[in-house]
C-alpha cells in the first residue's frame, strides 16, 4: 500500500520523522532548517538517530548553519551525524529513510515555524518522488561545506552584534 499523507503540524511532522528513522536500515537524509534540529532534540530523535548509527545506519543531513546554531548541529556531529551547511537555503525542506520513505514541505515558512504551530507536510513511500528529493539533497550535498568548517568561520567571527 502506497503512502500518501499530508500532514498539517510540526508535532505531526516530527512524529512520521521519528518513524522513517526507526523503520530505516541504512541510510537518513535530511535538509532542514536549524529550528528543526532543535525541535527535533527537544521530541527526542536525537537519540532515536543515535541508536540507528550505533546500528550501522548512516544519517547526512544539510542546514544553513548560523552561529546560533553551533550547540544544536554540534549535538548532531556528537552523535555522529554527517552534517554540511549551505549557507542561505530557502527551498524545501525534508527528510528520507533508506531511499524509500519521506516526508517533504509543502507549505513551511521556516521563519514561522513554532513547535504546537501549523505546517504543511507530505508523506510518502512513492519511489519516484523520493528519487527526486534524493537527487535534491544530493545537489544540495556537493555545493555544501562540512558543518566543522561552518561553525569554525562562525567562532571566527564571533556572535553577531544584536
Amino acid at each position: 500500500m502506497t503512502i500518501r499523507t499530508v500532514v498539517k503540524n510540526v508535532k505531526d511532522i516530527l512524529s512520521i520523522s521519528s518513524n522513517i528513522i526507526e523503520s530505516a536500515e541504512r541510510e537518513v537524509i535530511w535538509l532542514v532548517p536549524p529550528v528543526m534540529l532543535f525541535y527535533a532534540s527537544t521530541y527526542g530523535l536525537n537519540e532515536k538517530e543515535k541508536i540507528f548509527i550505533q546500528k550501522g545506519g548512516r544519517i547526512r543531513g544539510i542546514a544553513d548553519i548560523s552561529y546560533r546554531d553551533i550547540d544544536t548541529v554540534r549535538e548532531r556531529l556528537d552523535i555522529g551525524e554527517d552534517v554540511r551547511h549551505f549557507g542561505q537555503y530557502e527551498g524545501m525542506i525534508f527528510l528520507v529513510g533508506d531511499k524509500s520513505e519521506s516526508i517533504s514541505s509543502i507549505n513551511i515558512d521556516p521563519g514561522l515555524l513554532l513547535f504546537d504551530g501549523p505546517a504543511t507536510a507530505f508523506w510518502t513511500d512513492d519511489p519516484m518522488y523520493t528519487e527526486y528529493l534524493v537527487f535534491a539533497f544530493e545537489t544540495a550535498w556537493e555545493q555544501s561545506v562540512p558543518a566543522a568548517q561552518r561553525i569554525l568561520e562562525l567562532l571566527k567571527q564571533g556572535p553577531p552584534d544584536i
